[in-house]
């Protein structure tokens, strides 16, 4: 009798704990980050290349210009700095990466209000578009995080499941 007292002791022993865990819902936790984004800009190091600069600076302007709030949120703009950008081939093909820093700034007072960063890298086989194609992802990832509408590109599944 004793020997079932203390493992029914010890199984809620151990559920209390767990049984207090909660993880916040999807919603919940964006939304408390989400903010209505006039602006971007968009640096680097020296050593990252122009061209991928300039085709992020475009793709998140255009995410920027896509997106129509219909509930007003605190205006903000972002700050995104490529702050390194790499490149590594291998047997077949190569693979790029690049570690972002994003930062948003309020428009009411200025001070820097939520940063975060990322690194993210992508697979080709053909080099010659590569500062094109890393830099949708990392505009994907920013329109993704900020729910910017012009940052997402058509897919089969968005084809078949609209």
């Amino acid at each position: 009798m004793l020997r079932h007292a203390l493992r029914f002791a010890l199984i809620v022993l151990a559920a209390l704990p767990l049984m207090a865990f909660r993880m916040p819902a999807e919603d919940e936790r964006r939304e408390k980050l989400l903010y209505d984004v006039r602006g971007a800009f968009v640096t680097a190091c020296p050593d990252v290349p122009q061209g991928l600069v300039i085709a992020t600076d475009m793709l998140i302007d255009e995410a920027i210009r896509a997106t129509v709030r219909s509930i007003i949120l605190p205006r903000t703009i972002i700050t995104v700095r490529i702050d390194t950008a790499s490149h590594v081939p291998l047997l077949i093909g190569s693979r790029h990466e690049a570690r972002v820093t994003v930062r948003a700034i309020s428009v009411a007072s200025g001070e820097p209000i939520a940063e975060g960063s990322f690194k993210t890298s992508i697979f080709l086989f053909d080099t010659n578009e590569a500062d094109r194609e890393l830099a949708g992802r990392i505009a994907e990832r920013i329109a993704g995080e900020f729910k910017l509408d012009g940052g997402q590109r058509p897919t089969i599944a968005n084809a078949l499941f609209p």
